[in-house]
């Protein structure tokens, strides 16, 4: 039986600290005099992003592992400003020979990079030698002949070529002959924004995503043999496959079990394609971050849908596709539906936002990638492994897809998220897991050590993965959690939405983010958000005495406020535990007092439990001498 206290005894040892206001940087005070931005935690009344149209014709040549393309791209000026410069990302030029990477780049994958054969831009020819003065590690800076007014729209023109990575590579490679997942690949037009201008910060490994919300015009020549997944929906189904096949992706769109869209063997019997040499698949996708795409010629496709939304009926296909003889890939489908019904339903609580979630298997054995309605997952060989793997990745629609956040600066805006989520839904579909514990354990590797760097620090700073890793995913999850602990569940889920209301779509701050929660909670949370996010520091509670054993002092020893969790066992051998919201830190006091029940007596008290984070449990137990 466990016990939640609402009042706790007396305070004890209070101190009195002033309140202090979380840092605010200068480029950020100049939003909020702009107006780009409000204190509230709302879009300012003057708020602007930039976006963009691809079209893009793509040619998977499979036999010489080369991505050929030819782009036209819209780019919209909704600034205020008149951009004389323009940032082009070249994401696979981080295997260009000589390149600075943080991510190791073994022989065979190091090229010449991304080769350029034709760049106009409003018309105007630029070439190598005159025009690209600028051209660092993956960022391609190009100063424009014609600047781009404040609400103009620039017209570019690109035609470029690069080598697949086919021995480890980043994020995306060819994975076997014949199975590729294909990311990054395309000249992507920088985020200008309200706060840093053009957003410079490499591509070398460690920092992910932070793009604008674009329209994407895809087609992808591939041989005959081979299929394609892709984010946005496909418009030429028919054309390329057999009515069968049609007939049964048809069917599981509307479809609450899994169906076996395309196996091996229709493969092996020629059954899914029309007769061709290649086929050119077209897709769509409105107001994306990013597109990447899947192509093989030995996978298995599953799908099943789910009703997301009950007041539309809206409805959205989770499908997977996968080699034979993989582990758990047999049951992906059923993984994929039960994580966007989680999300949808219950947290976040918001309808999954697009039309389908592809999961597509690389064949390794770990490891995963998000991008906007397409996963490239490995294939664990545990099954609670392969739950928390399927939904952390999806879980990223929302974050950083759905709100827009800058995994570049603040990677726990989404991966902090996707590693706190897949908690619940982990414990339902393979209980013989502790996704909470194995979450607080890996926080706790290395809380408070010198090398742990604060959640503000910008993630490209991080020099050290783990540093990186601790910053951008547990410790924030642990957080997420205390969080939730303090609010309550229905106040932090309400803060929640309000924050994704107000910001899906956009480019949410963190400052955003905390804003928003203290809008919502009515109170100033800065107690919390300070050593949690701004601050080194760790969690550490201690009972500093017994008194007569029926009164425990808990002493709040670290910087970092917990939930408090003291488990009494009494002489007889009966054991309770009562829990005090994390929450009783808020007014800075250092010690509390846990009343125990009058009428029993105590033999021995724990403090904490495998799901508080605690960074010295030798100070955790109390025994009657």
């Amino acid at each position: 039986m466990v016990k939640k206290l609402l009042l706790i005894g007396v305070l004890i040892f209070s101190i009195s600290i002033n309140a202090q206001k979380n840092p605010l940087p200068l480029n950020i005070q100049k939003a909020y005099e702009n107006q780009t931005r409000s204190k509230d935690g709302t879009p300012g009344p003057d708020y602007w992003q930039n976006s963009a149209d691809y079209s893009i014709d793509a040619t998977l040549d499979t036999e010489n592992d080369v991505l050929q393309g030819s782009a036209k791209i819209k780019y919209h000026n909704n600034s205020p400003d008149t951009l004389k410069r323009i940032v082009i990302r070249l994401y696979q030029d981080f295997f260009r020979k000589g390149n600075a990477r943080q991510w190791p780049a073994r022989d065979g994958d190091i090229t010449d990079g991304v080769q350029i054969s034709n760049l106009k831009i409003d018309g105007e020819l630029y070439n190598s030698e005159d025009d690209f003065p600028n051209w660092w590690i993956t960022n391609f800076i190009v100063k424009l002949k014609s600047p781009i007014a404040p609400g103009s729209t620039a017209e570019l023109e690109i035609d470029w070529s690069f080598d697949i990575p086919t021995v480890r590579g980043l994020r995306m490679r060819k994975y076997d002959e014949g199975h590729y997942f294909i990311a990054y690949w395309y000249p992507q037009i920088a985020v200008y924004d309200d706060i840093d201008g053009w957003d410079r910060i490499e591509y070398v490994g460690t920092v992910e995503f932070y793009n604008d919300f674009n329209n994407y015009d895809i087609n992808i020549t591939v041989p005959g043999d081979y299929m394609v997944w892709a984010t946005g929906e496909l418009q030429n189904r028919e054309d390329i496959l057999q009515e069968e096949i049609v007939n049964r992706y048809t069917k599981a769109l509307e479809s609450d079990e899994v169906i076996r869209i395309v196996t091996q063997k229709d493969m092996e019997k020629k059954k899914v394609f029309q007769l061709a040499d290649y086929h050119t698949w077209h897709f769509k996708a409105s107001h994306v971050p990013d597109f990447s795409f899947g192509s093989s010629n030995h996978s298995n496709w599953d799908g099943v849908s789910l009703i997301v939304d009950e007041k539309t009926g809206r409805r959205v296909l989770t499908d997977v596709a996968y080699p034979d003889d993989l582990d758990h890939w047999d049951k992906g489908a059923e993984v994929s539906r039960a994580s966007v019904e989680y999300m949808s339903f219950e947290l976040p609580g918001v309808p999954f936002p697009y039309p389908h979630m592809t999961s597509f298997c690389s064949g390794r054995t770990g490891g995963g990638m998000e991008t906007p309605m397409m996963a490239n997952d490995g294939a664990p060989k545990k099954f609670v492994s392969f739950v928390e793997l399927l939904f952390h990745e999806i879980s990223h629609t929302y974050f950083p897809f759905y709100m827009g956040t800058n995994e570049r600066k603040y990677a726990w805006m989404d991966e902090g998220w996707a590693a706190y989520l897949p908690g619940e839904l982990s414990e339902r579909l393979a209980p013989e897991g502790d996704y909470i514990k194995y979450t607080t354990d890996n926080y706790l590797y290395l809380a408070g050590q010198e090398t742990e760097l604060p959640l503000m620090v910008p993630t490209f700073q991080h020099n050290s993965w783990a540093s990186a890793r601790t910053a951008a995913y547990t410790r924030p999850a642990v957080a997420y959690r205390m969080l939730r602990e303090a609010m309550g569940d229905e106040l932090f889920k309400k803060a929640l939405h309000t924050y994704m209301e107000r910001w899906n779509g956009k480019h949410p701050l963190p400052y955003d983010f905390f804003n928003t929660f203290n809008e919502v909670n009515k109170k100033n949370l800065d107690w919390f958000w300070q050593p949690w996010f701004f601050k080194n520091g760790y969690p550490d509670l201690a009972i500093a005495e017994v008194r007569d054993g029926k009164m425990v002092i808990v002493e709040k020893v670290g910087t970092h406020p917990v939930t408090v969790v003291v488990t009494y066992f009494t002489k007889d051998g009966f054991s309770d535990t009562i829990t005090v919201p994390t929450s009783v830190w808020k007014s800075k006091r250092k010690k509390i007092r846990v009343d125990l029940p009058e009428d029993v007596v105590v033999t021995k008290v724990v403090l904490g439990n495998d799901h508080v984070p605690d960074v010295n449990e030798e100070n955790n137990v109390w025994e009657l001498e």
